[in-house]
């Protein structure tokens, strides 16, 4: 009886390792068929959405059509784009914070504000290669400092270090698990670098300067510290915990 018992409870313990052997295999699987499903769609928009863009940009450069944009226009068209994108998105989700949401919303706004300040007029050109650039660090800061009253100099350059303060600061308040100070400072180096590669290729009545580049990561990790001061601090916010949930 004995020799039974033990028997089938060998059996028993060899069924539970089976089972959770297979349960593993199971998990396993399925962790990396998702994962390869992730890839394949990023990889997917990387190549299929840019292409109606790089169709318009090769028609535009064969045309070689000048832009005068509207910026009352532009916000018509971004608008109602990021208006429909956000609903869309929170019902995929079905849950949205409304903290989180509140400061994306803040952020769109920012942006808006950025692309008046640095391409206002809003007058493009097909790219092509033009004189107006400056390669060389604190040139445009001398010339500022030197050749202008004190109040050009200190606005170009406190102008400059503020405008990126609220990248430094909104993006990882709204990406916090995500974005660490290296990859905030980078983007928001690659999105000043963006502007400044706009101004130069596709614009008549803007330069492209280093120093409004270095000025602009200047401004990026002041805000980031910004951040890290406040997050430390834990102000207690009334909407914190707020969300609704979309019923289905």
């Amino acid at each position: 009886m004995n020799r039974k018992k033990g028997r089938v409870k060998k059996n028993a313990q060899r069924r539970s390792i089976t089972t959770l052997k297979q349960a593993l295999i199971y998990y396993i699987i399925k962790i990396s068929k998702e994962r390869i499903f992730d890839k394949v769609n990023v990889l997917k928009k990387v190549l299929i959405y840019p292409l109606p863009l790089l169709f318009v940009f090769i028609l535009w450069k064969i045309t070689d059509i000048e832009l005068y944009l509207n910026f009352p226009i532009i916000l018509i068209i971004l608008i109602p784009l990021w208006i429909y994108y956000r609903i869309d998105r929170s019902r995929k989700k079905n849950i949205v914070y409304a903290k989180r949401e509140i400061l994306i919303n803040i952020f769109f706004i920012y942006l808006l504000t950025v692309l008046y300040v640095t391409l206002n007029p809003f007058h493009f050109t097909p790219p092509s290669i033009k004189g107006n650039i400056n390669l060389v660090p604190y040139v445009q800061l001398h010339y500022q400092y030197t050749y202008k009253p004190p109040i050009f100099w200190i606005l170009y350059t406190l102008g400059n270090i503020m405008m990126f303060i609220p990248f430094g600061y909104l993006f990882p308040k709204i990406y916090q698990k995500r974005f660490k100070m290296l990859v905030t400072i980078s983007i928001a180096a690659l999105c000043s670098l963006l502007i400044e590669i706009t101004q130069y290729f596709f614009t008549i009545d803007r330069a492209a300067d280093i120093d409004d580049l270095l000025l602009n990561i200047i401004g990026a990790i002041i805000g980031y510290f910004l951040f890290l001061f406040m997050r430390k601090t834990k102000f207690p916010s009334s909407y914190e915990l707020l969300f609704f949930q979309h019923r289905k």
